[in-house]
């Protein structure tokens, strides 16, 4: 599918153009131009070459079925960004990563995604009420886009507190196979998404700190604001990773201590019939014992097993075993 918003600078109006009005507005000079291709087909996707005549290497990278690493290529009239959007999914416990390409120069801005993004979305909706940030230039276009799939990453991780919060609750109730599971599952799906956003945090710290004719001096500053957000989504996401060890390790700890209260009491248990059973296996053998003839003999064996099990449970609750 694709979505192509073309903004006229003097007449401050948006307009929907097809794809095949795309060739003439983009020779146009008074035009910016936002183009969308989400799972594009390709046919839609012809338009990397035809239409803006993007370097070979570049659209390589984005029908790639890889998810590459973030970015930046300067191509001297436009950049070719590789960012990430992240959406965490609270039933299966992972990240939903998709690729985000993006093209950015003079007078547009070209997303490529083969999959659904909410950031996209968002700024999609966001259209249909304002368009002021369209007509800031195309570097606040961009701007707009990776806010939001920056925002993005902490709306997933208030739905990660909660997943956490839930997990540690079931560890101090029914603890499960399943929960260690779902806890090395979340562990190395915050490993992998820290890192694919350290080369991001370098990505808009270029952005933000370049001197390139694209980006204009007043909207640097808002390229370093994303930048410090994901600078704290970085350091939240380590806080998360040791949140989730710590989370693992009190997992094995209570389990191994459920564990060694069941081993105990197995053992006392055990111990306690040992001499009842001694004494039982010495009186089948056939020799003469002790109150063998007696009328009160086996009465006396039994009081004696249930002595010798009495003394036990005193001595064992005395050690404070059980």
């Amino acid at each position: 599918m694709i979505t192509i918003y073309s903004y006229n600078i003097a007449e401050g109006t948006l307009e929907n153009p097809t794809i095949n009005e795309l060739p003439a507005i983009f020779e146009s000079d008074n035009v910016d131009i936002w183009v969308d291709l989400e799972s594009p087909t390709a046919k839609e996707s012809e338009i990397l070459h035809n239409v803006f005549d993007f370097h070979e290497l570049a659209i390589e990278d984005c029908t790639a079925m890889d998810i590459e690493e973030a970015k930046l290529d300067d191509y001297e009239d436009y950049f070719f960004l590789v960012f990430h959007s992240v959406f965490f999914n609270r039933e299966n416990l992972n990240f939903d990563i998709v690729e985000m390409d993006m093209f950015f120069g003079k007078n547009f801005v070209v997303t490529y995604h083969k999959k659904p993004t909410p950031g996209i979305k968002m700024l999609k909706k966001k259209l249909e009420k304002e368009i002021d940030f369209m007509g800031r230039g195309t570097d606040e276009i961009l701007h707009a886009i990776v806010d939001l799939m920056v925002d993005n990453y902490i709306l997933s991780f208030k739905k990660l507190d909660r997943s956490i919060l839930q997990i540690e609750s079931e560890i101090f109730s029914q603890p499960s196979k399943k929960t260690f599971n779902n806890l090395f599952k979340l562990k190395r799906g915050l490993i992998n998404l820290k890192r694919i956003i350290a080369p991001e945090e370098e990505v808009i710290s270029i952005l933000g700190n370049s001197e390139h004719i694209l980006i204009q001096e007043e909207n640097k500053f808002y390229f370093q604001d994303v930048h410090d957000h994901i600078s704290n989504i970085e350091g939240r996401l380590q806080s998360y990773i040791e949140m989730v060890t710590g989370t693992m390790d009190t997992y094995v700890s209570i389990t191994t201590h459920r564990m060694n209260t069941v081993m105990q009491t197995l053992t006392v248990v055990a111990t306690m019939v040992l001499i009842p059973t001694l004494i039982a296996s010495i009186y089948g053998m056939n020799v003469k014992l002790p109150f063998q003839n007696n009328q009160y003999g086996f009465s006396i064996v039994i009081t004696i097993s249930f002595i010798s099990i009495i003394a036990m449970l005193w001595y064992f609750k005395k050690k404070d075993w059980f």
